[in-house]
């Protein structure tokens, strides 16, 4: 027998004897197990082999486990929570590097989440690097203050106040536009703005073809006779149209007069009946419009004001590489979905979004849940397609805290899937799911200053931010 064997046979007959006589003896075990095969007390020799493979190529064999965490250029954020590495985002940044194929993005979440804080945050930094922001409808006036902590503007907008917008405006001439390709361009505009503005008043987008017709010819008599064209100016044209005009369109034209007549003498008057007294300044890096003093007016007032707003904001943006433009519309589902405009203002922002890149302006929708679309109407109807194709368009979402009802229609149409899910189930406040194009993921925690805090936060003092 050998010496290693003896010695084990020993040991076994004294633990035997051990618990017989109910006394066990003091263990002289070393502290790394006796390194015997099978002993089930050494140490673990098994090691895992090295895998090298780029970041790239584990954020996407291992998703949530490992993010790309490709750095990407423009304002800071905050720490992204996958990768532990910084966050920080520009739209027009993330589009010339390929990540994005738009710069327009759109924020979720309830209020009390960090989603309001986080457009503000965005905004104001980006402020820092040169970039513009408007914000055309203000409801709350909560951007005032974040614009003068930035050095920029704010124009207030209602009963009582002085200032004054032309929804027909059609802004700043451009300097390589001809006097013939300008008028026809005018014209264009303000023909879409009178049918957008009779759509709202009447809750729908139909148009006979002789209503049409009147409009057009309604402006033609404006212009052959003012250089600025004014709603009043346009209901006086179609109420006495010229006699060649009143045999073509016989009483085509009253019907559209009675419409417009709520703008100009009506309910709806002293607010869009005037020549524009604030001139559009493209070069302030901040402005905002306040419409606080309409909180109690009409749903087709604000719809009005908001159209017209928006409006004067875009066209007064020039193109340009130094003139990109972030565009901040606050509670956008009620803006654009807004049963009083029958949906036209939907129409209208579709459109728009399919240039927006090429006019270097960046939408950003500030919305509450997915189910605010669905107010629209009947899933699969063409106005609710219009809204889900608008969301599409944005490339880049961000989703703070949903309630958990909300979750799986918003995995529905974010395209999330369950581990997603289940992230965006546990976010905390301020914390963001981030979706950048195609590929990109990130968990963001949006750090701001105290300083930063005392301007964005938008309940009061002392109360946490939205």
């Amino acid at each position: 027998m050998s010496r290693r064997r003896s010695a084990s046979v020993s040991r076994l007959s004294a633990w035997r004897d051990a618990i017989a006589e109910d006394a066990l003896p003091a263990s002289s075990m070393p502290a790394g197990g006796w390194k015997a095969t099978h002993n089930l007390r050494a140490r673990p020799g098994v090691v895992a082999p090295v895998h090298r493979a780029s970041s790239r190529t584990l954020g996407a064999a291992l998703p949530f486990l490992a993010e790309s965490g490709e750095p990407m250029a423009g304002a800071y954020i905050g720490p992204n929570l996958l990768s532990r590495s910084t966050f920080c985002f520009d739209p027009w940044e993330a589009y010339a590097a390929g990540v994005v194929r738009s710069h327009s993005m759109a924020i979720f979440g309830v209020k009390g989440s960090g989603k309001s804080v986080l457009a503000k945050a965005l905004s104001t930094r980006l402020c820092r690097l040169g970039r513009k922001v408007a914000v055309p409808h203000d409801p709350n006036g909560e951007w005032t203050r974040v614009a003068a902590y930035v050095g920029g503007v704010t124009m207030r907008l209602g009963p009582g106040q002085t200032a004054r917008i032309n929804p027909l405006d059609p802004g700043p001439r451009r300097a390589d536009v001809s006097d013939a390709d300008w008028t026809q361009e005018v014209l264009q505009f303000q023909r879409a703005k009178v049918r957008a503005m009779v759509a709202i008043l009447r809750n729908t987008t139909e148009l006979s073809e002789i209503e049409h017709t009147a409009i057009d010819l309604a402006l033609e008599q404006v212009h052959r006779s003012n250089s600025t064209a004014l709603v009043p100016m346009v209901w006086e044209a179609l109420r006495h149209p010229e006699s060649h005009v009143a045999e073509e369109i016989g009483a085509g034209g009253q019907m559209l007069a009675h419409t417009l007549r709520r703008v100009t003498v009506g309910d709806l008057a002293d607010l869009m009946d005037r020549p524009s007294t604030v001139a559009f300044d493209a070069n302030t890096p901040m402005l905002t419009v306040d419409t606080s003093e309409l909180l109690r007016a009409s749903a087709e007032t604000k719809a009005l004001l908001r159209l017209a707003t928006t409006d004067w904001i875009e066209r007064g943006t020039p193109a340009g590489p130094g003139q990109a433009r972030l565009i901040v519309h606050e509670e956008a589902a009620i803006a654009l979905l807004n049963e009083v405009a029958g949906g036209g203002n939907l129409v209208g922002r579709v459109s728009d979004e399919k240039t927006a890149r090429h006019k270097r302006r960046s939408n950003c929708y500030l919305i509450h849940r997915i189910n605010d679309f669905d107010a629209l109407g009947d899933r699969g109807s063409a106005l609710h397609a219009q809204a889900l194709g608008l969301l599409a368009d944005c490339d880049t979402r961000v989703n703070y805290a949903q309630h958990t009802g909300e979750l799986e229609r918003s995995s529905q149409v974010l395209g999330w899937n369950r581990t997603q899910t289940e992230l965006v189930r546990k976010l905390r406040r301020g914390e963001g799911f981030w979706q950048i194009g195609p590929e990109r993921v990130a968990k963001v925690r949006n750090d701001c200053t105290p300083g930063e805090l005392a301007v964005f936060r938008t309940d009061g003092p002392g109360a946490a931010p939205r």
